[in-house]
């Protein structure tokens, strides 16, 4: 008995932030998924944050706070939050028609998408094929032009031509459009004068004071996390010289990669925002953007969860998986990002933000 209280008294209790990593951890393995990182914070603090597995499947190279994700579609979250700056600036109208902006384009375009407006695109309201498959990407004609604005530009004459999907007057729920985030960049590009990549410079990274940067994040960095997927029968990693590099020209609607405190700072100034605190972007400029469309506004999913305002968006990329919620009267984000892009990655990601979610509901 001495000898178990003795015992009882050496080994303290695990503090809830290491139960928090087992928990992590625990999902993780389950879901056999090599690693995952994840963050519950609020406007101005961080409340949990961690770390658990590894940075290419059957190594023991453990993956860190710090270490780079593909966040795949929650890109568009990013362009959104772009067009609200340049809306709130008076640079472009959420009602801006795309016809307006590109008038070269008239003689060419299908009526069906002649009244196209900004916040159509970045809502998935239009009826241009979406690209959202890997197939659909092989399909993209060499675009001629010697900057990627001229690309893009290029890319969005090619779809004004192309036949529309849907039946006139659908009201379902129109899927994720690749396509309609490029071009609404290109509108954006235009009015600008400047490639979206230098007004993700211009307006985030700068402002910000965080790394945006494009694709796998091992293209750039051998040693950086390695996404995964499962092809051809087995569950593998996929190296820097992978034949499976996404188009430059897409890059707007899918293919950020960023770093989980840096993927934080980006929340904390939607939730100021959002919440009428101090932050770039305006209260109604944020609030359109993220629920100013039923279901799904600009870049963000929405509804309500347990009375709290509820924004999400779910991270689809075919090596990584992602999710980033925000509970606005809460005035908590979460995230959660892994390095599989398979259906258990998707699934391990969502069994952790729903645990994430009863402890930030909790409070």
């Amino acid at each position: 008995m001495k000898l178990y209280l003795f015992s009882c008294i050496l080994i303290p209790a695990l503090s809830f932030s290491q139960q928090m990593v087992n928990t992590a951890d625990s999902v993780r393995l389950t879901r056999r998924i090599p690693g995952m990182v994840y963050a519950v914070f609020t406007s101005d603090s961080i409340l949990e944050i961690g770390a658990v597995g590894y940075k290419k499947y059957r190594t023991k190279d453990s993956i860190h706070i710090n270490d780079r994700f593909d966040i795949g579609t929650n890109t568009a979250a990013f362009t959104s939050y772009i067009a609200a700056m340049m809306v709130q600036a008076g640079k472009i109208k959420w009602n801006s028609k795309l016809l307006d902006i590109f008038p070269e384009f008239k003689k060419q375009t299908l009526p069906v998408y002649e009244n196209i407006t900004l916040s159509e695109l970045l809502s998935n309201q239009t009826r241009l094929p979406p690209y959202s498959e890997i197939d659909d990407w092989y399909k993209i004609p060499m675009l001629e032009g010697t900057t990627m604005s001229a690309k893009r530009r290029k890319f969005t004459q090619y779809m004004l031509q192309q036949k529309p999907v849907y039946p006139t007057g659908q009201s379902d729920r129109k899927p994720f459009s690749i396509s309609g985030y490029v071009v609404a960049a290109s509108m954006l590009e235009r009015v600008a004068g400047k490639k979206w990549e230098n007004l993700v410079i211009e307006y985030l990274n700068t402002p910000l004071k965080i790394s945006i940067r494009y694709s796998w994040p091992n293209l750039e960095d051998s040693t950086a996390t390695y996404g995964h997927w499962f092809q051809s029968n087995y569950f593998h990693s996929e190296d820097p010289n992978t034949w499976l590099i996404p188009n430059t020209v897409l890059y707007p609607a899918h293919d950020i990669n960023i770093t989980l405190p840096d993927y934080i700072t980006f929340l904390q100034e939607n939730l100021r925002g959002l919440n009428g605190k101090k932050s770039r972007l305006g209260q109604k400029y944020c609030e359109y953007v993220h629920y100013g469309i039923l279901d799904y506004s600009l870049g963000w999913n929405n509804g309500v969860l347990e009375n709290n305002s509820f924004s999400f968006e779910e991270g689809i990329s075919l090596l990584f998986n992602c999710r980033a919620e925000i509970l606005r009267e809460k005035d908590i984000g979460i995230i959660v990002m892994c390095n599989s892009g398979d259906r258990d990655g998707r699934a391990g990601v969502l069994n952790l933000t729903r645990i994430l979610e009863s402890y930030a509901l909790s409070r």
